[in-house]
């Protein structure tokens, strides 16, 4: 499939707005980012908003080599709600991902997010399959995924697998589980 210029994406959906990842919201990605926060994902807490900003910055060159997509999200009053993406865009194996501000949570933002890039994929980009890694115990994350259909994956014997995800530094892992949704 054809590229599609990234600034091109125009996205809205019923209650939210986005825009690609920038240094608009720094401050709050920066305070929003806790150890607590970041124990359920790959990124580490930054220690400085330098930090924070640089991470934004690696993002935002991979915007431009299309490898991967990440946005930042507001409600209808342009609050701060959190980021999402896309990981391996030109990949068989697409990757998506969220994070919602805690005092957003349980309003079905995630949800609304996750149901646009599967939209947006499933119409603009070839793919075997989309993944979705769910903190093993975020029975919320795994509510969202499974609202989809997306599919559980199990062993021989129907138990789900745990994996060991490795932060992008390195320094820990978090167990997580995977779904999957495939290409219509």
């Amino acid at each position: 499939m054809e590229n599609i210029e990234i600034q091109n994406i125009q996205i809205t959906t019923e209650r939210l707005q986005w825009e690609l990842l920038s240094m608009k919201y720094i401050q709050e990605i920066f305070e929003e980012f806790t150890d607590e926060v970041t124990k359920r994902l790959r990124a580490s807490t930054p220690k400085t908003i330098q930090e924070e900003e640089d991470r934004v910055k690696r993002s935002i060159e991979k915007h431009k080599q299309w490898t991967d997509v990440n946005f930042t999200v507001a409600d209808e009053q342009g609050n701060f709600v959190w980021c999402c993406g896309i990981i391996d865009l030109k990949e068989k194996i697409i990757e998506v991902w969220l994070w919602i501000k805690q005092s957003e949570r349980w309003k079905w933002y995630g949800k609304e997010m996750i149901g646009w890039l599967i939209n947006w994929l499933q119409k603009n980009r070839e793919f075997d399959y989309i993944k979705y890694l769910a903190y093993k115990e975020n029975v919320w994350s795994r509510k969202i995924a499974e609202s989809f259909g997306w599919e559980l994956q199990v062993d021989d014997e129907g138990k789900e697998i745990i994996i060991d995800e490795w932060k992008f530094d390195k320094s820990s892992s978090f167990e997580a589980v995977e779904y999957r949704i495939h290409k219509k």
